[in-house]
């Protein structure tokens, strides 16, 4: 008799794959140092009843405890296909914690075999985004069916998709997405995954000439500030009318949509922090500043502890300070950070964004002393590359405020040497310094290179076009086309001014911080 009927398994493979990799996904794993447990020469019975102890720890601890005892188990039992599949999923898992991830990707390709049928789209694109690996996410996209599409998350989709994007294949992606729609695969997607993946089709029917399609994939499209790269990039020229139609007179049209939708969302899973944060984005987005203020404060109010506070619940009060912001009442928003940065990283690795963003908008808010402090801060939290540009830049530009700009040439020199990751953070930092002409020719590259472009085509729009963060005293990369003729010319043939229609209602309803003049607050630093 297979020896796993024995074992306690209140779970499958595949849906524990999403659990694990959110995990994975959220922090920089390290190594683990402790030595695998050595689990031979066990009678099968002390086998399941050392797994049965604690059922989750296979997979909590891969590399020490999951990988040893799968493969005990599989000496006693080698024809058990369950026990098969969990010593390939514990190897897979050891592999990502181990950050081997080419081995790990082996381990999926190998689950696949063993279990054509089962659904592994977490960890496979987890995995590929990690090992850069193009070929192995567009696999897992032609996996895709009608079980497998509503595991697909924006947090599992967006890595994989920036590697297929680096690897120059993102046209693929989007004829297979636009190939969903057609199919009506994409009706198992969640609305927010849908949105997003209705952002990549719109790519296809734009360069198939498909204005059969336009229509119904702005239907799936809510979030007003997709609206805004599709109003302003020559690509989807032809569909302006379209576009303009749907959006509504200054997005207000799918803002109120997006509103719906996520306030349905949460009213379906009122105890789902991630719709929590969902509908204060929408919110935020439509210049509902004090809705959001209001549906934070009540549906945080019986979670006072910081320790109570969950990743979405973390994401919903970032929201709620910048709310603050956009009303002038910063006081209040600088109390949401404050408590934001409490939070202990090794208990919440997603801690991060919160420590960065808080770091972000002290500096930017002409307080660099305060964000200079705020910075190193971010900067003992592990990070991805991205965010170690942001905390990169923040460190430049207050430390030149400061009169200090001999201190900042590390943070140029990594600005420079990782550009590739956001050209706007680097345009950033060397503006910060007065290097205006450097700044523009990393932006003029951005433009031309398709791996670089959204964020060449981010940093060149105007301040009211980011409906995320609030304003900042740090001198505006839109500014450099005034007296860099060549980048003008090249985001022209890219791109449009957003029509004054357009111009997001959120922007129109912000406070005007009046905030003081870079060039002049640094001359009185030096």
């Amino acid at each position: 008799m297979p020896i796993s009927l024995f074992l306690t398994r209140a779970f499958c493979l595949s849906a524990l794959a999403v659990l694990c990799v959110s995990s994975l996904a959220a922090q920089r794993t390290e190594p683990d140092t402790k030595e695998p447990l050595d689990f031979s020469g066990m009678r099968p019975s002390d086998l399941v009843a050392e797994f049965d102890k604690d059922p989750a720890r296979w997979y909590e601890e891969p590399c020490v405890f999951g990988v040893p005892i799968a493969a005990a188990l599989q000496e006693v039992s080698p024809d058990d296909a369950w026990v098969q599949r969990t010593s390939l999923f514990a190897r897979a898992l050891c592999a990502a914690h181990e950050d081997r991830f080419e081995d790990g990707i082996q381990r999926v390709r190998e689950l696949r075999e063993v279990e054509p049928e089962a659904e592994y789209a977490a960890l496979t694109l987890f995995l590929a985004a990690k090992a850069k690996d193009a070929q192995l996410a567009l696999d897992l996209f032609s996996w895709l069916d009608s079980e497998s599409m509503p595991s697909l998350t924006r947090a599992h989709f967006w890595p994989a998709y920036r590697t297929i994007r680096e690897a120059g294949r993102e046209d693929e992606l989007s004829d297979r997405t636009l190939a969903w729609f057609e199919s009506g695969l994409i009706e198992q997607a969640t609305w927010n995954m849908e949105a997003s993946l209705a952002d990549s089709a719109l790519d296809a029917a734009a360069r198939q000439g498909r204005d059969d399609m336009v229509d119904d994939l702005l239907a799936a499209m809510s979030r007003p500030d997709s609206y805004i790269d599709l109003l302003t990039e020559r690509r989807y020229a032809a569909f302006w009318p379209q576009i303009e139609e749907r959006a509504g007179a200054n997005l207000s049209a799918v803002g109120e949509e997006n509103v719906a939708k996520a306030r349905q969302g949460l009213e379906e899973n009122p105890d789902d922090s991630d719709k929590l944060s969902d509908l204060a984005r929408a919110l935020h987005y439509h210049g509902e500043y004090q809705a959001v203020i209001d549906l934070v404060n009540d549906a945080l109010a019986n979670k006072e502890g910081v320790e109570e506070i969950e990743e979405g619940d973390a994401w919903a009060l970032n929201l709620q300070a910048y709310a603050y912001d956009s009303l002038g009442q910063t006081d209040k928003a600088d109390a949401i950070f404050d408590r934001l940065a409490s939070l202990d990283p090794e208990r919440n690795h997603w801690v991060v964004s919160f420590v960065i963003n808080r770091a972000s908008r002290l500096v930017g808010y002409s307080r660099f002393a305060e964000g200079l402090e705020a910075a190193r801060l971010a900067r003992t939290v592990p990070g991805t590359t991205y965010a170690e540009m942001i905390v990169a830049k923040d460190h430049a530009c207050a430390l030149n405020a400061l009169g200090r700009a001999e201190e900042a040439e590390l943070e140029l020199a990594f600005l420079r040497d990782n550009k590739s990751a956001s050209v706007a953070l680097a345009a950033t930092g060397l503006l910060c310094h007065g290097l205006r002409d450097e700044a523009a020719q990393i932006l003029l590259e951005g433009l031309r290179d398709p791996s670089t472009r959204s964020s060449a085509l981010d940093a060149l729009r105007p301040p009211e076009a980011d409906l995320f963060y609030t304003q900042s005293i740090l001198p505006d990369t839109h500014q450099l086309l005034e007296d860099h003729a060549e980048l003008l010319a090249e985001l022209e043939q890219l791109a449009r001014p957003l029509p004054e229609a357009m111009v997001p209602r959120a922007a129109t309803l912000r406070a005007d911080l009046e905030l003081p003049n870079w060039e002049e607050r640094v001359s009185a630093a030096q």
